[in-house]
């Protein structure tokens, strides 16, 4: 709708439109040069306007693949458990000819082009009426061979819909998303909202159903994750209640069923409650859960708490929660009873001068029981996390970072240390570098190897409208007690280009 809108205003030249047909990569090439056209052509009738960026942005990764190497049988090492190892690590020998291992093969480029367009638009002639699109297209720039994911899905309409207000009700239509305690939920329907008194409000929403973070219909995103996926899409419905009570208390509660179109079974159905309060002033609370329908039990749920001091020096923060593994009723994953777990968690915040602030952070974690089977000892259920951060303003122009992390449970592990220098050279120039370093166990398999990694990003403001970024990272990764397991050096690089078109509405004529 805002495209024929923005278009009809002046139609592009015939030079335009060979351009743009020419220059496409697929679908997301022409997608690219349309919206290209959409922007270079805006010019607002009067009562008309429209406001919104693009972001042109290229990203590079440097990746070695794993390849297949085989072994004759006789080289390998036999132990009495069973298992086959040659040159100190295990292989798979499935017959008695040759074994198998996994080598890093020849470093591969993966690239990617993407473009991504958010406008809202308002003066259609009709009080109240505006339109908002968040539009992103893709092209893979790597080869056949080399692709980045999702590389083939070359366009998708994240949000785009039209919103009338009038009076005491809001509505949308087109595609929506829903943010809540619930997740992000997107669907292509309508949303109406009424609000009949400033402290209370209802909304009811309805339409088909997307796959969550794919932003495409379920039975054409999810058909080749799952054999028996149902070939078919999904309806949502549900509605939710805001209200403020007494004046510091604010109470909302949501509903949502999905069900597929032909009524043969159900998707999902839970419902949320979150509340925040400053009754407790200067305590602010927190709180939040959803209760799932299909499984009778509670899903997520978390309580916090902070405490600002007088002085804005001091923050503290605590915080305990409940997480629950979330599976739709189409898969079967949810009936191998996911282990969840509950972590209380203490923050606090101090600004020791005003050029200087330090932060930090300490956790708990304890794993519910799987009931699986113990053979010798009981698996440890325990996870703790520690986070330290500080920064400091050395200049007006410089802020220096550092930050540390650490998450230890069992067969898992995570030390992580970062530091990062930021300068502002004059109102154009900006420039940043940072180093890491991190050793990361998962499932005992990485053994002690430890990632190095440093790098740097360049930000330009060219114009009061369009801004040029970009940056580098090299990392290289070290093994102390396995040479020979797979190497994962690589290089990643990215460049952005960004503009900015038309004017707040809320602003002076002349300002932006």
């Amino acid at each position: 709708m805002i495209g024929w809108q923005i278009a009809a205003q002046r139609r592009p030249s015939r030079r335009q439109q060979t351009r743009c047909a020419s220059d496409g990569v697929a679908r997301a090439g022409m997608t690219l040069c349309i919206a290209a056209s959409l922007i270079a052509v805006a010019t607002p009738l009067a009562g008309q306007g429209v406001r919104g960026t693009a972001q042109t942005m290229v990203r590079y990764y440097e990746i070695r693949p794993l390849v297949d190497d085989t072994i004759p049988f006789a080289d390998v090492e036999a132990r009495s458990d069973g298992t086959y190892f040659f040159e100190g690590r295990q292989v798979v020998c499935n017959t008695t000819e040759f074994c198998v291992r996994f080598l890093s093969g020849e470093k591969q480029g993966a690239a990617m082009l993407t473009q991504d367009v958010g406008m809202t638009a308002w003066g259609f002639g009709v009080e109240g009426l505006s339109a908002t699109v968040r539009l992103r297209a893709r092209a893979n720039l790597g080869g056949d061979d080399v692709a980045w994911p999702r590389a083939d899905d070359h366009f998708d309409a994240i949000v785009a819909y039209a919103e009338l207000l009038r009076g005491d009700f809001r509505v949308r239509a087109g595609r929506l998303q829903n943010t809540s305690g619930l997740g992000f939920s997107s669907y292509d329907g309508a949303q109406v909202r009424y609000t009949p008194i400033p402290a209370l409000s209802v909304e009811a929403f309805g339409g088909r159903s997307l796959a969550r973070g794919l932003y495409e219909p379920r039975h054409e995103a999810l058909a080749g994750i799952e054999q028996f996926f149902p070939d078919q899409n999904a309806a949502i419905i549900g509605g939710e209640v805001e209200g403020r009570v007494f004046g510091h208390t604010s109470i909302a509660a949501r509903y949502q069923r999905e069900i597929w179109f032909n009524r043969s079974a159900l998707v999902s159905e839970r419902a949320s409650l979150d509340v925040t309060s400053s009754a407790l002033a200067p305590v602010q609370l927190r709180a939040g859960m959803d209760y799932d329908f299909a499984f009778g039990r509670i899903g997520k749920a978390n309580v916090n708490a902070s405490v600002p001091a007088a002085d804005g020096r001091v923050m503290l923060e605590a915080r305990a929660s409940r997480y629950v593994p979330y599976f739709e009723l189409w898969t079967i994953w949810g009936y191998f009873s996911p282990v969840g777990y509950h972590q209380i968690e203490g923050r606090a915040g101090w600004r020791v001068l005003d050029a200087l602030q330090l932060r930090g952070a300490v956790g708990y974690r304890r794993y519910e029981d799987a009931h699986a089977p113990v053979i010798f000892d009981e698996l440890p259920r325990d996870a703790v996390t520690v986070e330290l951060d500080a920064t400091w303003r050395a200049t007006p122009a410089l802020v220096l970072d550092a930050r540390y992390r650490l998450e230890r449970g069992f067969g898992a592990y995570l030390g992580s240390a970062d530091l990062s220098a930021h300068y502002q050279l004059g109102e154009r120039f900006s420039f940043s570098v940072d180093g890491t370093a991190f050793q990361q166990i998962e499932e005992f398999r990485l053994g002690d190897g430890v990632v190095l990694g440093g790098g740097g990003s360049l930000d330009v403001q060219v114009t009061p409208f369009a801004s040029l970024s970009g940056g580098a990272h090299v990392y290289r990764q070290t093994w102390d007690n396995r040479p020979g397991d797979p190497d994962w050096n690589q290089v990643r690089a990215w460049a952005a280009l960004r503009l900015a078109f038309g004017r707040d509405p809320g602003l002076r004529e002349g300002a932006r």
